[in-house]
C-alpha cells in the first residue's frame, strides 16, 4: 500500500503546500510508502513532487486530496474510481468577496458547491481544526477527524536576520498583520485601531501590514491610511522573505489578527513560537487554534482594540499568563503531536480501506 497526496497546486510558501509536504515527512516516519502529486507544481519542487500527467495508483493505494477552493481540477475527485480521504484547509464564505473581488467569489462559491459532491466520494476527511471538520460532517463525510497544520518552530528559530527590518526596532510599538489583504481579513479595522492608538494612547506606534493585498483592496487601504493621516504609522511590507518574516516576528510587540473568517490561521502559531502577544477576534477557528495563548477580543471597536493592546502589554501577570498559554499551545501542535495524531488516524483509515 502507497499513501498518496494530490493537490491542485503547491507552492512552498503556501501553508496548505506546505501542509501537504510536512505530512509526506510524518508519514514515511511512520513507515508508510509515499507519493505526492500536483496539477500546478513551482519549479523549486520538481524531483520532490509528480506532475498528475505522470499520475500512477494501484487499487491497494490511498490517495489524499487537499482541498484549498474552487478549482475545475476537483472534478479529479469525483471522477476518481475509487474513494479518497480529503484534506479540507476550509474555504472562505463567498460573501465576504461579493462586490469587491468577483473572481475569487466565483471560485469560493464553486469551492463549497465541489466540497458537498466531494463527500460522495470520499470515506474519511481531515479538517485543520474542529471549526473546518463540523463543516466536512454537515456535507455527509461520514468519518472525520481533525489534524492540525503542522508549524515545526526550529524551521523559523533557524532563520537568520533581515538588516532591512532590523532598522524598524527604533522604540515604537510594532503590531503586526500577517496574512493576504483581503476584506474579511480587516486590515482596515486593524488601521482604525492603529489610528485610535495614535491619538488616544501614544503616538509611538507602527503597524505592519505583512502579505500581498488585493490591488482593488490595497487602494482601499491606502485611502484609508491617508483619511486618517496615518502615512507615518502605517507600513506595507507586502509579500517577504521567510527571513524578513522572522525578523519582524523578533522584533514586534505583538500580533493582531481581526479576521473574520479562518481554518486554522497559521501567523497564530507562529507569533506563539516567537512569544509574542495575541490580540485577535473571536471569528471561525480562531479561538480554537488560538486557546488561552492570547487575548480574543471582546470588544474590536477601534477603542477596544487599543485598550486591549495597551492594557495588557502593561500587565505583568497577564503576559506570564499568556506565556504559559503558548506554551501549552505550542505542544499541542508539535510536529510529535501532529504524528501521533495522524499515525491513529492512518491506522483507521487503512481499516476502513481493507474492510
Amino acid at each position: 500500500m502507497k499513501i498518496i497526496q494530490v493537490a491542485h497546486a503547491l507552492h512552498p510558501t503556501d501553508a496548505a503546500s506546505r501542509q501537504l509536504l510536512n505530512m509526506d515527512k510524518l508519514l514515511r516516519a511512520l513507515g508508510y510508502k509515499t507519493a505526492m502529486y500536483a496539477h500546478k507544481l513551482d519549479g523549486s519542487l520538481a524531483g520532490r513532487v509528480a506532475r498528475m500527467e505522470d499520475f500512477a495508483a494501484a487499487p491497494e493505494d490511498v490517495v489524499i486530496y487537499h482541498m484549498t477552493t474552487g478549482t475545475s481540477f476537483n472534478r479529479w475527485v469525483w471522477n476518481y474510481p475509487r474513494k479518497v480521504v480529503l484534506f479540507y484547509h476550509n474555504i472562505t464564505p463567498a460573501r465576504y468577496f461579493f462586490g469587491n473581488a468577483w473572481g475569487s467569489w466565483l471560485k469560493c462559491l464553486r469551492g463549497r458547491h465541489d466540497l458537498k459532491k466531494m463527500a460522495s466520494n470520499s470515506f474519511f476527511a481531515w479538517g485543520a481544526s474542529e471549526y473546518s471538520r463540523r463543516e466536512l460532517e454537515a456535507v455527509g463525510v461520514e468519518k472525520t477527524s481533525v489534524l492540525p497544520i503542522v508549524v515545526e518552530p526550529k524551521t523559523y528559530m533557524g532563520q537568520g536576520e533581515d538588516g532591512t527590518v532590523l532598522r524598524y526596532q527604533d522604540g515604537r510599538l510594532n503590531l503586526l498583520v500577517v496574512g493576504r489583504g483581503v476584506p474579511h481579513k480587516k486590515q482596515d479595522e486593524a488601521i482604525e485601531a492603529a489610528a485610535w492608538y495614535r491619538d488616544h494612547i501614544s503616538s509611538d506606534i507602527r503597524l505592519v501590514l505583512i502579505g500581498n493585498i488585493k490591488p482593488s483592496y490595497e487602494k482601499k487601504l491606502h485611502a484609508l491610511v491617508k483619511k486618517r493621516g496615518m502615512e507615518e504609522y502605517v507600513l506595507f511590507a507586502g509579500q517577504i522573505t521567510d527571513e524578513a518574516l522572522c525578523t519582524w516576528y523578533r522584533i514586534a510587540d505583538g500580533l493582531l489578527c481581526l479576521s473574520e473568517h479562518e481554518g486554522f490561521c497559521v501567523p497564530l502559531v507562529e507569533a506563539m513560537i516567537f512569544g509574542l502577544p495575541i490580540f485577535a477576534k473571536p471569528a471561525a477557528a480562531i479561538p480554537e487554534t488560538l486557546g488561552s495563548a492570547g487575548v480574543l477580543l471582546s470588544d474590536t471597536s477601534p477603542q477596544g482594540v487599543a485598550e486591549a493592546v495597551r492594557r495588557t502589554l502593561a500587565d505583568e501577570l497577564a503576559l506570564v499568563r499568556l506565556k504559559k498559554g503558548r506554551a501549552e499551545r505550542l505542544a499541542v501542535f508539535s510536529p510529535g503531536s501532529v504524528k501521533a495524531r495522524l499515525e491513529a488516524d492512518m491506522k483507521e483509515i487503512v481499516r476502513l480501506w481493507q474492510a
